[in-house]
């Protein structure tokens, strides 16, 4: 939903002894970043979500594949040892993905 920024802080920032400020910047870089919508609410400003979760999900996707491509071969390589010490699951599941995207 939507909500103003003292909604955040209460309900985020002080429980975790963030201050007012911090809230605001937060939500201002989001907003940049394109993740948050803000929209004028008389003297201050509203914020609510600018993705579904699937939207964010699909674009975090398409961020790590993008950069995963960058790493180019050696770092790929890298990366998927790596992730097969960590998680075989992990490994198994990345292969049939790019199966299925072929």
């Amino acid at each position: 939903g939507e909500s103003t920024t003292p909604e955040v802080h209460e309900r985020v920032g002080r429980p975790r002894g963030l201050a007012y400020t911090t809230i605001l910047t937060v939500l201002q870089r989001l907003t940049r970043k394109g993740l948050v919508a803000r929209k004028r609410a008389g003297r201050s400003h509203v914020y609510g979500p600018a993705l579904t979760r699937e939207e964010f999900a699909e674009l975090r996707g398409q961020t790590l594949a993008s950069l995963f491509v960058q790493l180019g071969a050696s770092g790929q390589a890298a990366f998927l040892a790596e992730a097969e010490r960590l998680d075989p699951e992990l490994l198994e599941r990345l292969r049939k993905r790019v199966r299925r995207a072929r």
